[in-house]
Formats: C-alpha cells, structure tokens, sequence
C-alpha cells in the first residue's frame, strides 16, 4: 500500500505513525531519506542528474580528461534507467572507470560499462531478508531463504586487502557471479 504525500512521524513497537494520523501495524519500518552525490560534482559539469550525479559515457568519461564512477556517476544501466547509488553499481563503475583511466593514459583501448543484472537484497533482521530481481523488482527469495542468498552475497563483495597478486586480479574481475540468477519465471524461490 503507497500512502504518497505522508511521512513517518512516530515508530513504536509494532507500528508507525504517519503525518495524515493513521497508526499503521508493522513488523519492521525501514526509512529511507534519500541519497544524493557529492556537491564536488560540480565541479566536473553544470549539467547534473536529478541526484547530483555527473553524466557519462559508456566508458564512463565526464571530459577528455575526467573518468566518473560509483555514487557520482550517472551512467546509463539500459536504455530506459540510470545505475544505482549502491555497492551493486559502484564497485563495477569504479574498476571500470580505473581500467579506462589507466588505459588512457597508456594509449589503450577502452572499456564499455555493461553492468551486470539488476537485484535488490534487504536484509530484514529477524524476519531474514528479501531478494528481487528486475527493475520490476520481483521477489525470488524472501525470508530465510532471502537471508542465506544475502549472506552469500555479503561473503563475496569484499575484497582481497593483503595481497597485490589477489587485489589485481579482482580489480579485473568487474562482476560477481551470481549462480543463482537469472532464474526461470516459473522457477520457486526455494531453488534459490
């Protein structure tokens, strides 16, 4: 249910209450404010994203002389959306755009940005967590089973900090693997 034009004005166990009065059950709030790019970016262009974000390329070039990445970038994901202001987005954007960067300067072939598939994975706390797909976002998993696919995701974001040999090659390595997208339509989550 979308209540549009309402904030939250009062959490308390089990509910929240909203600007319009109405005291909604709930077994979890998750309040969300809204995210915006550093005021820096203006520094690169006048010409800004709704979000603050500075427009690039596909290889994610701003200038001749300017590469733009992670929460700053406003990088096309699709024909019809922009990428995320999450790690999902960023840490691809940012080993891109070091990549083209690096090879720029050394006179190389660029990079495109193809990112990698949409997902979505809340973590829910006790109530385990929820795991979309799509822009539409579709529920694959959710509850424990949600909870195991985020654990699993958690465990691989990370990156090797002790070793150059490690460190390079997951700089190389721009996307995780995801074992268990895309799946069918028709498949249940429980495959997950």
């Amino acid at each position: 249910e979308r209540r549009l034009g309402t904030t939250v004005t009062e959490v308390g166990d089990g509910y929240a209450v909203l600007s319009d009065g109405a005291k909604v059950e709930a077994d979890a709030v998750v309040w969300s404010a809204g995210v915006r790019a550093s005021q820096l970016t203006r520094q690169i262009s006048d010409e800004l994203d709704h979000l603050g974000r500075v427009p690039v390329d596909r290889r994610l070039r701003a200038l001749p002389e300017v590469f733009v990445a992670g929460d700053t970038a406003a990088a096309a994901f699709d024909a019809e959306h922009t990428v995320m202001q999450a790690c999902q987005h960023a840490t691809p954007l940012g080993k891109v755009a070091g990549y083209n960067a690096a090879a720029d300067l050394l006179g190389l072939p660029l990079r495109d940005f193809t990112p990698g598939p949409y997902v979505t994975c809340l973590d829910l706390g006790g109530a385990g967590a929820v795991f979309t797909r799509g822009w539409d976002r579709r529920v694959m998993a959710s509850g424990a089973d949600g909870a195991a696919v985020k654990k699993w995701i958690n465990h691989r974001i990370h990156p090797p900090v002790d070793d150059a040999r490690k460190i390079l090659a997951a700089a190389d390595h721009v996307y995780i693997e995801l074992p268990f997208f895309p799946l069918s339509e028709g498949e249940a989550a429980s495959a997950v």
